[in-house]
């Protein structure tokens, strides 16, 4: 499935593991700059 939205758009709510294994809600970083980057590993 290819989801897609457009700049200036808000961000849809979700949660994502950081690398210490603690989950991080996009929500918990409102206000704040966020940047994402999503690499397709090859390991």
């Amino acid at each position: 499935m290819e989801m897609t939205t457009l700049v200036g758009r808000a961000a849809p709510a979700f949660t994502l593991p950081a690398s210490d294994g603690a989950e991080i809600a996009l929500e918990s970083l409102r206000g704040m700059p966020v940047v994402l980057a999503f690499f397709r590993g090859t390991w």
